[in-house]
């Protein structure tokens, strides 16, 4: 009777372990934090993911930091209209995506545009990558291997001399610099299905009209630059 109560226990302490897991597993959110704000000199519409119910040091830098981004891209906004009363309202946005992926990784991809006068705004990525398992943000040098930056850059070359068909962010095709310098450390680094994708910014391997380029890599090829 001994033994069977103890199973009986073992087993309710298993099932009570298994019960508090998935609760944790749910506990995490992403949740958005919006700004918004317009007069006749600017306007602005700012929304930013903030996790919740989860606690490290990365996530209260990850929370923190976008709030502090979003409250100077607002000043710098009010500061800009201060003085003068722009023709076109000065304008600035930031939007998410979170990218499911087989990595075991939170992937954040967070889009801003500004528009501060002249011919056009300027659109810049930036993206987050938290492991689910402990809770930290990662980068190139902690998830890759020290072979991986020439294996990257010499594909991205190949692609370009190649002449391979390339698409930007908005599914558009790129037409590149002729020989570009190609530095994977200028790209931003997130993770989508079982992928793991490069976006490079304007400007640095081709014109402002063909966009941010993406290259893209599939968890089998880079399996063995993984850490």
């Amino acid at each position: 009777m001994k033994k069977l109560s103890g199973v009986i226990i073992l087993l309710m302490l298993l099932f009570t372990a298994c019960g508090i897991e998935k609760e944790k597993e749910k506990e995490k959110e992403i949740e958005k934090l919006e700004y918004k704000g317009a007069t006749n000199n600017y306007k602005y519409n700012l929304v930013i993911p903030q996790i919740l119910n989860v606690q490290s040091e990365d996530i209260s830098y990850f929370n923190l930091s976008l709030q502090e981004n979003a409250r100077l891209i607002i000043d710098e906004l009010l500061e800009s209209t201060g003085e003068i009363k722009p023709s076109v309202p000065y304008e600035a946005e930031m939007s998410y995506e979170v990218k499911e992926n087989d990595f075991g990784i939170t992937s954040i991809v967070v889009k801003r545009y500004t528009y501060t006068g002249g011919a056009h705004g300027n659109t810049t990525l930036e993206t987050y990558n938290l492991l689910d398992k402990d809770l930290k943000l990662i980068n190139f040098e902690s998830f890759f291997n020290d072979n991986a930056q020439s294996y990257f850059e010499m594909k991205i070359n190949d692609a370009i001399e190649n002449k391979e068909r390339v698409k930007n962010i908005n599914g558009e095709e790129v037409i590149f610099f002729e020989n570009p310098e190609v530095n994977i450390k200028n790209a931003v680094i997130y993770f989508e299905g079982d992928s793991v994708k490069f976006v490079f910014p304007l400007y640095d391997l081709a014109p402002y009209s063909s966009g941010m380029p993406v290259f893209k890599f599939s968890k089998d090829e880079i399996k063995k630059y993984m850490k």
